[in-house]
């Protein structure tokens, strides 16, 4: 098999399997291994990993999406925790590079965004483009096959509109939001780089960011033990949801309740428009797969800023 390699170090039971094709499987390797991409920068004193992560310039925490699902306020809030050390700028998007994808991270990339770091067991990278964009989960997994991943999840309507007022407030997207969505599968079929700075696939994924049963489904092949949050429980329930975010961690729990206070709860609760009750519509059998693939209560995913009705099958849709 030309695009099939097998590597052993001596006197070790390393044993990897690294394969170009979409279904590669890796088996637990030790840090000392020379294969993976990066790896062979790496410390190889036994177990510096555990006692000291950043010696070896490795993630054990990543918050990866999806975007505009308030993973900003989120990430914010852990970084007030003794136990946790966020990278510099919150998103460090290494991943979601062809050249990190490739060849690892840098010595060089990894100062930028954790020169700060003071000897905190959980280093977190909170980027939520790495859900999405292609090559990322894996790439994660060669880094750190045993990194705790956490998603959080948003209406897909809402995440889409949100999404289109980013772009337009950074001045990437000109037209109006049905312009936008009209264009969105032709921009993202002309998308040969997706990887690249304000690729399509970065800044005109309006709905297809948000059929996440997909993504999810892809992640949980890699981290079967990821937590994925919904966005209503990091603004309606943050005190619970943190605990279990600790609990998921591996730290202790935040000295006292938490809020997210920097959240705009005044946009939050405004209602959205007869067009976005359309868009949720065509996410209707996504949203059901996403749900009962995470085991999810049926319309869980929905916001109630925008209401359940539509969700409902009109008479005579057999769709």
């Amino acid at each position: 098999m030309n695009d099939t390699t097998w590597a052993m170090k001596r006197n070790r039971s390393c044993l990897l399997l690294r394969s170009s094709s979409r279904e590669l499987r890796r088996l637990p390797c030790s840090a000392t291994c020379v294969v993976c991409p990066g790896v062979q920068d790496r410390d190889t004193t036994e177990g510096i990993a555990d006692r000291d992560p950043a010696a070896s310039r490795t993630l054990n925490a990543v918050i990866l999406g999806a975007q505009r699902c308030g993973t900003t306020s989120f990430a914010q809030l852990l970084d007030t925790h003794p136990d946790i050390c966020l990278a510099r700028g919150k998103e460090a998007h290494w991943f979601d590079d062809a050249l990190v994808q490739r060849d690892g991270v840098s010595t060089e990339r990894w100062a930028n965004r954790f020169s700060h770091y003071a000897g905190q067991p959980v280093l977190l990278d909170a980027t939520p483009s790495y859900l999405y964009l292609p090559g990322c989960i894996e790439a994660l997994y060669r880094h750190n096959p045993n990194l705790k991943v956490i998603a959080v999840l948003r209406d897909p309507a809402e995440r889409a509109r949100s999404q289109y007022a980013h772009e337009r407030q950074r001045g990437v997207e000109t037209g109006r939001y049905w312009q936008a969505l009209q264009l969105e599968s032709r921009r993202l079929a002309a998308d040969r780089n997706p990887l690249a700075p304000n690729s399509p696939a970065r800044v005109s994924s309006f709905r297809d960011r948000g059929r996440y049963s997909r993504q999810i489904g892809r992640l949980l092949e890699w981290f079967p033990d990821a937590l994925v949050l919904r966005f209503d429980e990091l603004v309606n329930e943050s005190a619970t949801t943190a605990q279990r975010v600790t609990e998921h961690l591996g730290v202790t729990p935040f000295p006292s309740p938490v809020t997210l206070k920097w959240l705009n709860r005044r946009r939050l609760s405004r209602p959205l428009s007869p067009l976005d009750a359309l868009v949720r519509r065509s996410f209707r059998a996504d949203m059901r797969a996403t749900e009962d693939l995470l085991g999810w209560q049926r319309g869980s995913l929905a916001s109630a800023r925008l209401g359940r009705r539509s969700l409902r099958r009109p008479a005579g849709d057999a769709g």
